[in-house]
């Protein structure tokens, strides 16, 4: 059968792809379809045709899918913060263990390497610790009724940066940062905020960044801005405070990068404190805004708990963790290992984390600031480090530089822990490492950090042939 671009099919979806896009096969070509769950039967139209595949989105859902669920979210199905919602969680875990397992067969080619159930999460709302918000001048109205407007403060449609969906309502979010949300949106239109416009890169209100302190309840508002303009933010903070007490620390940051981003290049406190603080475990770890922390606290000691496991340290170890963040995972496993060296390319983060080793007086973990890429080549002090017996990697969704897995694989540890939030990155560097049978798969444990999406962490253990 010829499937053409604009093609209207009734399909009834086979599965779940990762990234959220459900799968249907006409002959021998895959078609991916938005906003699709397994057993749905849909008339779709196919918007994009390629050699070996298809995208699509549907029109008309013809049946539901037998575990289909009511979604709890009004902006549900055109937000890009949850895919899954309309699926029953349960079946979520069984959907994002599969995609992981067909990764590591299908990409890494380890076909007999057993995937073990995904851990599911401790809660499945309210519990991300950190939400970013758009400022937009071209808000995404779903209501063809609904007047125009000028100003919007939500997040992005799927698949489009210069669409912002206005938002409410959000459940992924503690309820008291969605009251903040709503708070600056009405103080922003109130004040005539000019918010930056991605495509002339005019205006002046870029983000909203709230974090939350899962075991501290405390509270980081950080308004990312293209310049510090006291005038218009002491006013807002101020009027924010005494609506909202409970809040702990206000930064203003500020980029003029052309690009959406909301890590600033420069950042101005305008409250005593300029971190928050969480707990993991039995350690409480210091957060700046632009540091990197897990987003789910609960499930991450879930996940640390597991790479301990996978590192199985009895005390005499030397332990590298790369891409190290606050330091969260390595004064995790420096509490049973020989010395841990964290290497880490955000300063911000290397500073945190060395600050969260001093506050608990661990003394076995240090910290270098460097680019994994060539760090090992370009320091003095990380060419000194004397070589790993256990590895630990915590790498961005673009996964290993191939500079840094040759390094790996010069230092020959006996032991490495691989955590992924990406399954097909990861599946790509296992089969780099595990080459030449140089290192054999033990473990393969999914942890659902962020349920109703369509992210899923992964924990690999491995050890030296």
């Amino acid at each position: 059968m010829s499937i053409k671009r604009g093609q209207e099919l009734e399909v009834e979806i086979e599965s779940l792809a990762y990234g959220g896009k459900g799968v249907v096969h006409v002959d021998t070509l895959a078609i991916f379809v938005e906003r699709a769950l397994p057993g749905q039967k849909m008339r779709i139209r196919i918007k994009k045709k390629r050699n070996n595949y298809a995208d699509a989105y549907p029109i008309e859902i013809l049946q539901p899918a037998p575990n289909q669920i009511e979604a709890k979210c009004p902006h549900f199905g055109v937000c890009g913060g949850c895919l899954l919602q309309n699926l029953s969680y349960e079946d979520q875990l069984v959907v994002k263990t599969q995609q992981v397992r067909d990764l590591i067969q299908r990409v890494g080619g380890f076909k007999e390497i057993e995937v073990k159930p995904a851990l599911p999460s401790p809660e499945i709302f309210h519990y991300r610790n950190k939400m970013e918000f758009s400022f937009t001048t071209r808000p995404w109205m779903t209501n063809p009724d609904d007047p125009a407007d000028d100003f919007g403060l939500g997040l992005h449609v799927p698949g489009r940066f210069d669409r912002v969906l206005p938002i409410e309502t959000c459940y992924l979010q503690k309820p008291i940062c969605t009251d903040i949300l709503n708070f600056t949106t009405e103080w922003a239109k109130a004040n005539y905020w000019q918010s930056f416009e991605t495509q002339n890169h005019t205006g002046w209100a870029r983000h909203l960044v709230l974090r939350y302190g899962e075991y501290t309840d405390e509270i980081m508002v950080n308004l990312v801005t293209t310049t510090n303009d006291r005038a218009l933010i002491e006013p807002f903070f101020d009027a924010l405070k005494e609506k909202f007490p409970q809040i702990t620390v206000m930064v203003n940051n500020t980029t003029r990068s052309m690009a959406e981003v909301s890590v600033g290049e420069a950042e101005y406190a305008y409250t005593e404190a300029s971190v928050i603080h969480d707990r993991l475990g039995d350690l409480t770890y210091e957060i700046a805004a632009n540091a990197f922390f897990q987003t789910n606290t609960r499930q991450a000691e879930r996940l640390y708990a597991e790479a301990m496991a996978q590192a199985k340290l009895i005390g005499n170890e030397v332990v590298y963790d790369l891409y190290c963040g606050t330091g969260t995972i390595s004064l995790y496993l420096a509490q049973k290992a020989k010395m841990v060296y964290g290497v880490e390319l955000v300063e911000d983060a290397v500073n945190n984390a060395r600050a969260n080793a001093a506050s608990h007086g661990i003394k076995n973990a240090e910290f270098i600031l460097g680019d994994l890429k060539d760090v090992f080549h370009t320091d003095e002090n990380a060419r000194q480090l004397p070589n790993p017996d256990v590895l630990v990697v915590d790498p961005p969704r673009a996964g290993l530089h191939p500079k840094l897995i040759d390094d790996i694989l010069t230092f020959s540890p006996q032991r490495i822990v691989y955590v992924s939030c990406n399954p097909s990155t990861l599946a790509r560097d296992l089969k780099l490492l595990c080459a030449d049978d140089r290192y054999e798969i033990t473990s393969v444990q999914p942890v659902d950090m962020f349920p109703h999406t369509a992210h899923i962490e992964t924990v690999v253990g491995m050890v030296r042939s």
